[in-house]
């Protein structure tokens, strides 16, 4: 570990000639001036540069210091030189000075104050010559001024990046496993990445809560910071099998929670008193969706329709409304006049509408009706 002080300026360079190769190895991009300490790292520029209220070294003294991983470390004529540097902790602190450059570009202070500017100097580890195991521990770690949620600490596992990488190359939609990477990306970003979808990206909560409704798992969707801190539950909802499933048909489920709220009403509107509980029911909703379509004749034809992008035609609308009007109504119709079930709903009791034991029983009555199996995304 090599320990300096870095120039805000040099730093802002990287940013802007790696582009978001810089962030990398980070857990989660930056989290936007609503964030108290990003406030605070704008306002003391605005002091320092634009304002020269106050000294560009006391700006060392307040800010806590950021990480970067190098593949190469040398030191020459007092110079430092990395080679393939990449950013474990600091994302507040490099996109917000790249905001700041940008909203005050026609300010003349800030030329004025350019010296100011690179004079201010932060505190800097670099960490070299590590296995990735490590590095990862070491970004975790010096994440912990932000509230970091579990799910984040996550980012840089090896399936999430394998999951990235399968959507990128089998439909063409950008996997957004570090937080608030997909709306700093510009369109030449996406494009070389090979993002052919441009308008929305996977997020990995959603993902996961898709992966535990096809797996039936309709319960742990309560309890989902477990699901991400307890090894075993996170290995089986992330399992290596993921990674072999149908990406078209991994679409065609997730995209059916965009549609939950009509889905709901429209089942309402076939008996407003009979259907009172379907707005309580929006994950068994969804996971029943999720194996109508995953069950349905045309399977294939509606994958290549409606699975290869994040839109939501009409058509892929109709075909929803369709089969939860004409087949997972039914099936919730039934589960409320199941016997198990009957004195729960006549005391106003529906909690058993968020178990895994409902998700069971529909799925037999719907083998009996229209031989419909549990299908799970691999």
């Amino acid at each position: 570990m090599n320990i300096g002080f870095i120039r805000l300026k040099d730093l802002h360079w990287m940013h802007q000639d790696l582009g978001s190769r810089f962030f990398d190895n980070n857990i989660r991009y930056g989290l936007g001036e609503s964030e108290a300490v990003n406030r605070a790292i704008s306002g003391a520029l605005k002091q320092i540069v634009l304002e020269r209220s106050e000294d560009p070294a006391v700006f060392a003294f307040n800010h806590n210091g950021i990480t970067l991983f190098a593949e190469r470390v040398e030191l020459r004529d007092g110079n430092c030189q990395l080679t393939a540097p990449r950013l474990l902790n600091g994302a507040q602190t490099v996109t917000t000075v790249a905001g700041f450059l940008e909203a005050n570009k026609e300010n003349p202070k800030l030329h004025d104050g350019r010296k100011a500017f690179e004079s201010i100097r932060v505190l800097c580890k670099i960490i070299t010559e590590a296995e990735q195991r490590f590095v990862t521990r070491v970004t975790i770690n010096n994440n912990r001024q932000n509230p970091v949620e579990p799910w984040n600490l996550h980012a840089n596992d090896l399936i999430q990046l394998e999951l990235q990488e399968k959507f990128r190359s089998d439909v063409g939609v950008y996997y957004e496993r570090q937080e608030n990477a997909f709306e700093q990306l510009s369109v030449d970003d996406l494009e070389e990445y090979g993002i052919r979808e441009e308008s929305k990206a996977i997020q990995m909560l959603k993902l996961t809560q898709t992966f535990l409704l096809t797996d039936g798992h309709i319960s742990r969707l309560s309890e989902m910071r477990r699901v991400f801190e307890d090894d075993r539950l996170y290995e089986e909802v992330f399992r290596q099998g993921r990674l072999k499933a149908d990406s078209r048909h991994i679409l065609l489920c997730y995209k059916i929670q965009f549609r939950l709220r009509k889905l709901a009403s429209e089942i309402e509107q076939k008996g407003q008193n009979k259907y009172f509980f379907i707005h309580r029911s929006r994950y068994l909703l969804w996971a029943l969706m999720c194996q109508g379509l995953l069950n349905n004749n045309n399977l294939e034809s509606d994958s290549d329709d409606f699975g290869t992008s994040m839109t939501l035609p009409a058509d892929y609308t109709e075909l929803l409304s369709r089969l939860a009007t004409t087949r997972v109504r039914l099936l919730l119709s039934a589960l409320m006049e199941d016997r198990d079930y009957r004195d729960k709903v006549a005391d106003g009791n529906l909690s058993f509408l968020r178990t895994d034991r409902a998700f069971e029983k529909c799925m037999e009555i719907a083998h009996r009706k229209w031989r419909w199996v549990h299908r799970k995304l691999a």
